[in-house]
């Protein structure tokens, strides 16, 4: 993961643009040099630490950034704009199929 920009399975630390004066959450890149501006905006997907029907855990899909004592969720429903200068913090990365696999439930949403 660069310093300077994000790619697809990064995971990073950023407001949460629906809650308004929450704390910073953990968001997946779904997409980003495929975007207008690339390296200036991403399009993620939330991760959470709730255990909801339709979320996917992460698992052992990490990589690297794994918090040992929680366990991760994807809610792949919850896609958001994330502006570069609005990242907090880089976290990790998921693996590629993990992202693949999110990109894919994303957009089942889309097209349903």
């Amino acid at each position: 993961m660069s310093s300077n920009t994000f790619q697809r399975g990064d995971v990073f630390w950023a407001p949460d643009p629906f809650r308004q004066n929450a704390n910073p959450r953990l968001w997946l890149v779904l997409a980003a040099d495929s975007l207008p501006y690339a390296g200036e905006e991403y399009i993620c997907a939330a991760l959470t630490t709730s255990n909801l029907p339709e979320n996917y855990e992460i698992g052992t899909d990490w990589i690297r950034g794994r918090d040992p004592s929680k366990t991760s969720y994807c809610s792949p429903w919850v896609v958001a704009t994330i502006k570069h200068q609005a990242v907090a913090n880089p976290q990790g990365e998921v693996t590629t199929a993990f992202a693949d696999r999110m990109i894919d439930e994303c957009t089942a949403y889309l097209d349903s």
